[in-house]
């Protein structure tokens, strides 16, 4: 699988010498060039690039114009220029690059270290906002599914606490009882499946008194625990 790096720049000579130096980093390196800012937002309307190599003037456009496409959130952006105004680095950063450097810095041996070293923090970047994404929506299953047990518990034991005080009426034929056993072994059912999902959640079953608060009336269990 290729590297795909992306250069913005308006002179080809200076960015067929960054992709030769940057195949030095990586063989596997696949280099897209765009010499406008119009060209280089057609090109991430549909790609995206880990890295992307950006020079701060385009014609009479700022290159810096290039990081309001979404696209670019996920690269890690070295923005270059051979313009030593002061305020041209401080305009990439500002704008989201990662670094600045003078593009007369290309060949001095810092270069190919500091591209890695931009990849890689952008790597741990997008993996610390993955993990932190994926506990939030963790944290909004565990908040769901404790108030999906909440609503559920409360009208189901009430449901079988009602069957139950009427199975042990004994004033019910065959078929009544059989329905209602039908009623319970359902509820015990859609109990232990609560259970099973708050497992799997990570939630602990809500205690008082060291008893669990939801019991099936006359469940044995419940029974064992109360002698």
């Amino acid at each position: 699988m290729s590297f795909d790096v992306l250069i913005v720049d308006d002179d080809p000579a200076f960015a067929s010498l960054v992709e030769l130096k940057l195949s030095m980093l990586r063989p596997d390196v696949v280099c897209t060039h765009a010499d406008s800012l119009s060209s280089a937002l057609q090109i991430l309307d549909s790609r995206t690039f880990p890295l992307i190599i950006l020079d701060q003037h385009l014609g009479d456009r700022r290159g810096t114009e290039v990081l309001s496409h979404p696209a670019t959130r996920s690269a890690a952006v070295l923005a270059m220029s051979s313009d030593d105004a002061p305020e041209v680095p401080a305009d990439a950063l500002l704008a989201g690059a990662e670094h600045f450097l003078s593009k007369n810095q290309l060949r001095e041996r810092l270069f190919l270290p500091l591209v890695a070293a931009i990849i890689k923090r952008k790597e741990i970047e997008a993996q610390a906002f993955e993990a932190e994404l994926q506990e939030k929506k963790l944290d909004t299953i565990r908040k769901l599914v404790s108030t999906l047990r909440h609503e559920i518990n409360n009208p189901l034991g009430a449901v079988l606490g009602g069957a139950y005080l009427v199975k042990s009426s004994g004033r019910l034929d065959s078929d009544q009882i059989s329905a209602l056993e039908v009623i319970e072994k359902s509820g015990k059912r859609i109990h232990h499946v609560l259970i099973e999902l708050c497992r799997a959640a990570e939630i602990q079953e809500v205690m008082k008194a060291e008893e669990e608060v939801f019991q099936i009336p006359g469940d044995p269990e419940w029974s064992a625990k109360g002698k």
